[in-house]
């Protein structure tokens, strides 16, 4: 079984039976109903052995921004969120003689004295040693709200692994037009053997403790139907909501071209986590990573269904420089298509021609992929384009519309700071210095008065000053009232021509005292 995996990954000429086969897995898993920590498969044992594999994912708020130190836990082992609010949970176990198990991912936390939690469920197949995108949206426990309800056929049949997705928005972006959704990921449930499903822990604030003002969306999907919509949804704290879906199926198979599609590279310093003032740090890089989408806006694509994503490379080789995290992050619009499965991530090194399929995303809500691959290295040519999957013609033809105009991204190199050291006495008007990056046409220098905390629920420190150079070094013209600074240099890429994706490099954070 996994062999035979392994090799539809290796060809996009057989996406039709890799796909196939991974819903073929994911119903049989349905049909005996999930739920608690684990399930309880059907007795279809075939000939497979027990196998375990690693599952990570990222914890954010409603407003997608990370949270760190949270506690997940899955079959009851345990980890804390790291920089990126990201976390890895390895041996979790698939039994002996089933095809896959569901698990439930719970995250939580207290911040500012209020206790939050999140969850949410993934599949993992027979035989596959990882499992990524497994993401978990927090918010005040007290404020939480339910949806459920059913999903059925046009004759009133229960339809047994229908998949229902909530994501609050679309909002629509000012400049292009484009629609995207504001959270890291979609609330999923699937239905059971009665059509009947659950989304609990919906936040109803925002990430500052004020009611929410966004709407919600909610998509039921099931291969071979026509999805169903439902917008501008409303939920208070303590509410359960019920929402049925009827889908009929059937329908056109075309879908319509991606549009918005971008990419940008970034290398940022990897924190080890056992270090000190490990968790601050860790919180401050992500606010600087925030800083550029945001500039970019990028900042509040969301990523796909984290049960619905299917690697198809190896998360073994590193090839960051000692001290980096490289990552490529792709975005696109929004389009409620009735008839749309998911998207299927391409990937080529070096040319616009040889691409593989790097992961398959069940999820109509996606619009945001984030390519964590190990193996990413700084000054690589790396060509991206996305493919959409329809539902009607799902998983008996696989059908994929057209993929977009590849994209080119390549990583920058690492930079770090010179001078002044760490904690050292400067005038009011230092200059500061640092490394330079090979294909860094500019780099932008942040100073902050604080320590620019990323706290889960705020957009993190305003800097004080933010100076664009082409040069690797930049003197403070105004002088600085006493106080300890810091500071941090972000190279970038600036492409020559819209199929090309910016690059940014993140330096270490720095600090300076002015007496």
């Amino acid at each position: 079984m996994s062999d035979w995996l392994l090799l539809c990954a290796k060809s996009r000429k057989r996406f039709a039976e890799l796909i196939l086969c991974v819903v073929s897995i994911g119903l049989m898993a349905l049909l005996s109903g999930c739920g608690g920590s684990g399930s309880s498969l059907p007795s279809n044992p075939g000939p497979n052995p027990q196998s375990s594999g690693l599952v990570s994912g990222t914890v954010t708020d409603i407003n997608g921004a990370p949270i760190v130190g949270a506690t997940v836990t899955i079959a009851g082992q345990s980890t804390t969120t790291t920089q990126e609010g990201d976390y890895q949970i390895s041996n979790i176990t698939v039994p002996a003689g089933q095809n896959s198990a569901i698990y439930v991912v719970r995250a939580s936390k207290v911040i500012n004295g209020q206790q939050w939690s999140g969850q949410n469920t993934i599949e993992i197949l027979n035989g596959d040693s990882f499992t990524s995108n497994a993401n978990v949206v927090m918010s005040p426990t007290s404020t939480q709200a339910t949806l459920s309800g059913t999903v059925r056929d046009t004759n009133g049949n229960p339809l047994i692994g229908a998949r229902v997705f909530v994501a609050p928005g679309p909002v629509t972006d000012q400049q292009t037009g484009g629609q995207y959704f504001t959270s890291l990921s979609s609330f999923t449930a699937y239905t059971d053997t009665n059509g009947n499903y659950t989304i609990p822990a919906l936040p109803t604030l925002t990430a500052n403790g004020t009611p929410t003002t966004a709407t919600y969306t909610a998509t039921a999907s099931f291969a071979g139907y026509i999805n169903q919509t439902f917008t501008n949804l409303t939920f208070t704290a303590g509410s359960n909501s019920q929402l049925n879906f009827t889908l009929s199926p059937g329908g056109s198979s075309t879908l319509p071209a991606i549009t918005g599609f971008d990419a940008d590279a970034f290398t940022v310093p990897q924190v080890a986590t056992r270090a000190a003032n490990a968790t601050r740090l860790q919180r401050a890089y992500q606010a600087i990573k925030n800083y550029i989408l945001k500039k970019q806006g990028l900042a509040d694509h969301r990523a796909p269904d984290p049960r619905k994503v299917v690697l198809r490379y190896a998360l073994h080789t590193r090839s960051a420089p000692a001290g980096s995290i490289v990552e490529c992050d792709l975005f696109w619009d929004y389009q409620q298509v009735p008839n749309l499965l998911g998207f299927d991530i391409l990937r080529s090194p070096n040319d616009n021609v040889h691409f593989s399929s790097i992961a398959l995303l069940r999820d109509p809500l996606g619009d945001r992929f984030a390519d964590q691959d190990p193996s990413l290295t700084p000054d690589t040519i790396y060509f991206y384009s996305v493919a959409p999957v329809d539902t009607i013609n799902f998983p008996q033809n696989g059908q994929e519309g057209q993929p977009t105009t590849p994209i080119q991204v390549s990583p920058l190199d690492s930079i770090n700071v010179l001078s002044p050291v760490s904690g050292q006495t400067v005038s009011a008007t230092p200059t500061l210095t640092w490394t330079s990056v090979s294909a860094a046409g500019q780099y932008t220098v942040l100073v902050y008065n604080q320590f620019p905390d990323y706290q889960s629920d705020t957009n993190g420190v305003n800097p004080i000053l933010q100076q664009i150079t082409s040069s690797t070094s930049y003197t403070i013209t105004s002088p600085l009232p006493p106080g300890t600074y810091y500071w941090a240099v972000i190279a970038q890429y600036t492409p020559p021509s819209s199929n090309v994706g910016y690059a940014f490099s993140v330096s270490p954070i720095g600090s300076f005292v002015v007496p």
